[in-house]
């Protein structure tokens, strides 16, 4: 069965004094303690949602993790989903007139041990739970990039090299950065190709993140060798990072970084303007997910 309606939050989370906290929201329509979340807008993704219901809820703008399992429940006879990431803030203070006191009128950072005993719901227990299997520590993204629909080779009659995004494909790259900012920023590297360079360069401007060309991530001039070694540093960084490369590549860098982390591929070929995410943790890969 499909679900009928789609949310999406967070599981916000900061260092205390003694160990973790999370944040819990208290709303007065339904005078319930819970995670923050919402209901998609149409068309929205839902790494945009999750981000923006986040904000709304709690003014925090949060910085997302690893994924856990979604929740699954009924809402007035229709199947809901609620998809939920582990999230820390980005900053330290609040935006508190972000939040409609209507909808929410208190948060609280709640010890994790004391965090079952204040949920509302027991829906939101097996949440907890999957937050909890991991020792709650901020994780490290590595993003692949499949460049977005560029103009076609017979509308382009100069080097390869330099052929464009189409609007579609500069859409695409727009949609790009808010959804690469959901996670923590870090280095861009990228194919040297203007299709490659261009998808990725509207995230980087908002980020004021650089982003490096690399000969060995680029048609033409595939080394091999050369690619698995910088894949390889990129890994062993342990830093953020964004890759952006070809169709004709972008799947052995996966495939090879799995191998690596030691996990099958977790996607088969991606389609032009889709990603996915490896969330490592000291070396070691925590999760994966995948967006188109």
């Amino acid at each position: 069965m499909q679900p009928e309606i789609l949310a999406a939050g967070a599981v916000l989370w900061r260092q205390g004094e003694d160990g973790p906290e999370l944040a819990l929201i208290h709303r007065p329509k339904y005078g319930d303690w819970t995670f923050p979340k919402g209901k998609l807008k149409r068309g929205e993704h839902l790494l945009a949602a999750a981000q923006r219901e986040v904000f709304e809820e709690t003014g925090i703008r949060p910085v997302l993790g690893r994924p856990l399992a979604p929740s699954f429940y009924d809402k007035e006879g229709k199947l809901k989903r609620v998809d939920y990431w582990c999230a820390t803030p980005a900053a330290a203070e609040a935006v508190d007139e972000a939040v409609d006191p209507r909808e929410v009128d208190d948060l609280e950072w709640i010890p994790l041990d004391r965090v079952a005993d204040r949920l509302t719901y027991e829906r939101d227990r097996p949440v907890l739970e999957d937050f909890s299997r991991e020792i709650a520590r901020e994780t490290v993204p590595i993003v692949f990039v499949r460049h977005a629909v560029a103009l076609s080779k017979a509308d382009w009659f100069d080097q390869d090299e330099l052929r464009p995004l189409n609007q579609r494909g500069r859409e695409r790259a727009q949609q790009l950065e808010v959804l690469l900012a959901a996670f923590p920023a870090g280095a861009a590297y990228s194919s040297s190709s203007a299709r490659c360079l261009e998808t990725l360069l509207p995230y980087c401007a908002a980020e004021g993140v650089a982003v490096t060309g690399l000969p060995e991530f680029t048609i033409g001039t595939l080394k091999p060798a050369k690619a698995t070694a910088r894949l390889d540093e990129i890994i062993e960084s342990g830093r953020p990072a964004v890759v952006c490369g070809h169709g004709e590549h972008i799947d052995e860098m996966v495939a090879y970084t799995s191998g690596r982390l030691g996990t099958p591929v977790p996607v088969g070929p991606l389609e032009k303007g889709e990603f996915v995410v490896f969330h490592t943790a000291g070396g070691r890969l925590v999760a994966t997910e995948h967006h188109d």
